[in-house]
């Protein structure tokens, strides 16, 4: 049987300490060029690398509990103080053939998403300086990590929860509404800033402003007449809480700010009509 590289042979590690419950993984390198075409052609005769040479990490994982090594998931850029940070990231890809490397990484998307009956997930995104391999340093499979878990997010119930307004308006709970999905992103595009005589980026700025995104779906029923789109674009903090089957909390998110921009009504035959709510919320730090 021909030798290949397997999920199971894949470890990853930020800052040299070992990430646990990936699910997807994926590198990119693309190269910045300029095209040059010479007096008197029609076509590119010459392409030069610029110095803004970059790989992308894409990190798809599942929210666990109690988990062992560092999940960035829970406590994104925490140490770098936040989404906005300039701080930076060294990954290590290591399997059976060798080790891939990006070194002076920042963050440049999260979310995470869930629905009933389903495991919670998160992902994110880096852009950092090119990646290089070696071959030293692969693991063998005898070095094969085994990760302890708490357990994962299985929500059997999720609940939106609103503050009470400034105004006087009621707070809203929709534990009497069948709310089946949610999905919180942040994306941070990030202005790379060269030194003269570096190939690569001295520091990646977020461009501001920066802004997130909140939407979850219902099942429209009898109850679904209250006016939820005023009500909690006017509380400005939405609290979406994951519960069991015992309607204890297991996981929440908290977000401020929020400002309604859409809703949405949609059926289709033999099916149940849904709502969907779609949020903005400004990132601050």
């Amino acid at each position: 049987m021909a030798e290949r590289i397997h999920s199971s042979d894949t470890q990853l590690f930020i800052n040299g300490t070992g990430v646990p419950a990936i699910n997807s993984l994926s590198i990119s390198s693309s190269k910045e060029v300029e095209d040059i075409a010479r007096l008197g052609t029609y076509h590119t005769t010459e392409r030069i690398i610029k110095s803004n040479q970059t790989s992308s990490l894409s990190i798809g994982m599942f929210l666990t509990t109690g988990a062992t090594g560092v999940d960035p998931i829970y406590n994104p850029q925490k140490k770098e103080e936040g989404f906005l940070s300039t701080g930076k990231f060294d990954f290590q890809i290591k399997d059976l053939v060798g080790v891939t490397t990006i070194t002076g990484a920042s963050m440049t998307s999260y979310s995470i998403n869930g629905s009933v009956g389903s495991l919670v997930e998160g992902s994110t995104s880096y852009e950092g300086d090119g990646a290089t391999f070696t071959s030293a340093g692969a693991i063998s499979m005898s070095e094969q990590r085994t990760d302890n878990f708490g357990g994962f997010f299985l929500p059997r119930n999720i609940e939106i929860t609103t503050t009470e307004t400034d105004n006087g308006k009621e707070a809203v709970n929709t534990s009497a509404l069948n709310i089946q999905s949610f999905d919180i992103s942040v994306d941070i595009p990030r202005r790379a800033v060269k030194r003269l005589g570096s190939r690569h980026a001295s520091f990646r700025y977020p461009e501001l402003p920066a802004r997130g995104s909140l939407s979850f779906s219902m099942i429209k029923n009898l109850v679904t007449g209250l006016d939820l789109s005023e009500t909690i674009c006017d509380s400005g903090i939405i609290k979406i809480d994951l519960k069991d089957d015992s309607n204890d909390s297991l996981f929440h998110l908290t977000t401020s700010g929020c400002c309604l921009e859409s809703v949405e009504e949609s059926t289709a035959l033999d099916d149940n009509t849904t709502i969907n709510f779609s949020y903005y919320f400004p990132i601050i730090q």
